[in-house]
C-alpha cells in the first residue's frame, strides 16, 4: 500500500473514531403506484424511494410515519394525472368508442367467403384485421350489428384431436316490416 493512501485510511478512521459512534441511523422507504395505462391491461408504474437520516432520539415508525405523511400528497398528485377514468365509461356499452376494424369499410376488406346456401358469410376468426371483430363478439357474447350486416361467432367440428376451430359468420340484416 503506498504512504498516501495509508495516511488517508488512517485520517478517516481517527475521525471514526474521535467522533465516537454517529448518532444517526437511516430509514429507507419504498414504494409502488400502479395506475391504468391507457391500452386496456396496461399499467404504469412509479417506484419510488426515500431515504432519511434517523436521530437517536426518535423511533423508527414515528420517522416511516412522517415520511409517509409528506409523500402521500405527491403519490396522489401523481396519481391524479396519470390515471383515466374515461377508459372505464368507454368500455361500459358496445362500440361506444369508435375502433377504426369495426368500420364497414375495413369488415368489407377481410376476405369473407359466402356459405354454400347463399345465407351470409364466414371467415375464420384468427384472419389477419379480424381481432377487433373477434374481442368484440367475445365481450359481448351476443351477436353485433355493424352498419347492414349482423356478426356472430360460430364454432367448427371436432377435429381428430377434439379441438374445434373458430368462426366469424355474418349475415343480411333483414329490415322488420
Amino acid at each position: 500500500m503506498n504512504p498516501e493512501d495509508e495516511a488517508k485510511i488512517r485520517k478517516i478512521l481517527d475521525e471514526a473514531l474521535r467522533g465516537g459512534p454517529k448518532p444517526y441511523r437511516m430509514i429507507r422507504v419504498t414504494g409502488t403506484l400502479k395506475t391504468p395505462g391507457s391500452v386496456q391491461y396496461q399499467m404504469r408504474h412509479l417506484s419510488f424511494t426515500v431515504e432519511e437520516e434517523l436521530p437517536a432520539d426518535k423511533k423508527r415508525s414515528d420517522m416511516v410515519r412522517e415520511v409517509c405523511e409528506e409523500l402521500g400528497p405527491l403519490v396522489l398528485e401523481f396519481e391524479k394525472k396519470t390515471s383515466k377514468p374515461e377508459r372505464a365509461k368507454a368500455n361500459s356499452s358496445p362500440l361506444q368508442e369508435p375502433t377504426p376494424e369495426l368500420t364497414p369499410e375495413f369488415l368489407d376488406t377481410l376476405g369473407w367467403k359466402p356459405f354454400p346456401d347463399g345465407g351470409g358469410e364466414w371467415i375464420f376468426a384468427d384472419t389477419p384485421g379480424a381481432q377487433a371483430l373477434d374481442d368484440e363478439l367475445s365481450r359481448t357474447s351476443q351477436p353485433v350489428e355493424i352498419d347492414n350486416y349482423r356478426y356472430r361467432v360460430s364454432w367448427g367440428k371436432p377435429d381428430k384431436e377434439g379441438r374445434r376451430r373458430k368462426f366469424l359468420n355474418r349475415s343480411p340484416v333483414v329490415a322488420k316490416k
